[in-house]
């Protein structure tokens, strides 16, 4: 009997621990106004399930882009940039959306844009690390 005891507290701490490895989920609540995102700087762990509650509170449109590690958008935004975009999520003013994807698996600091035409030229630019 005291085997099996210590067989299933043994069992029971490894289930826990493995269960600890896996991928973090992470909700983030992000509002997207002229010009700005809030928060501006986002952090998260590699291979994260990301669950974005995007709000545009502003009064045009707005995009939020997490462009691909070490690359950084061209002013201004353009179909160029369109081949390094990591995840891309697009509201009409006032409108809201729950978004998810998940993180890079590389950690790194990402660069995070508005893509709406002259919105990066306004300064929407913003961080997503992943560490």
């Amino acid at each position: 009997m005291k085997k099996l005891s210590i067989l299933f507290v043994l069992g029971t701490t490894l289930a826990i621990l493995l269960s600890a490895c896996g991928p973090s989920k992470v909700t983030i609540d992000v509002n997207m106004q002229e010009y700005s995102f809030d928060p501006a700087s986002i952090e998260v762990s590699p291979g994260a399930e990301v669950t974005v509650n995007l709000t545009n509170s502003g009064t045009l449109e707005h995009e939020m882009v997490i462009m691909v590690l070490g690359k950084d958008a061209t002013a201004p935004f353009s179909d160029d940039d369109e081949g390094n975009i990591f995840w891309e999520a697009e509201l009409q003013p006032g409108d809201s959306a729950t978004v998810t994807f998940t993180a890079p698996t590389e950690p790194g600091e990402y660069q995070m844009v508005c893509g709406t035409p002259a919105h990066l030229e306004q300064g929407m630019v913003g961080t997503f690390t992943v560490k």
